[in-house]
């Protein structure tokens, strides 16, 4: 976006936002991601987490976007808001399938996040079934020690 284009809007706001226009470009909501992921690598869990929930906010409900909030909320020690998350990213993109497959490093780690969230509030059963199916649809051929 060119300093020309801003006119007398922030730079957080998407052209077009005043009328209910246009939305980020992918470009722009990439850009973004990436700044949360970087001032939550520094340890600034609350402005990454500000960020995430503004692209929430401007109508952003991609996976990714929803994984940074979930992230941030587990990071945060928000075990419950975390997993209201998670379970709204299941809704989108479920894991589950039925016969054999394999899970990606993704959804593996939406995983470990729902079961310490579980485990967290004290729903031991709930973290023990989905630890049970992360083992069961874990990497093909993972050596055990």
């Amino acid at each position: 976006m060119e300093t020309s284009d801003l006119g007398n809007r922030s730079p957080m706001r998407p052209a077009g936002s005043d009328d209910g226009g246009e939305r980020l470009s992918d470009r722009q909501r990439d850009f973004l991601l990436l700044n949360i992921f970087v001032l939550a690598q520094h340890g600034y869990i609350e402005k990454a987490g500000i960020l995430a929930e503004a692209l929430h906010a401007l109508g952003d409900g991609s996976v990714h976007v929803q994984v940074a909030r979930a992230v941030l909320r587990f990071l945060a020690g928000d075990w419950a808001s975390a997993l209201a998350v998670l379970e709204e990213i299941d809704r989108i993109a479920p894991i589950e399938r039925f016969g054999d497959y394999q899970m990606t490093d993704a959804q593996r780690m939406r995983r470990y996040l729902k079961a310490r969230c579980l485990k967290e509030l004290g729903d031991d059963a709930g973290a023990k079934e989905v630890v049970d199916s992360y083992l069961r649809h874990g990497e093909a051929g993972a050596e055990t020690d």
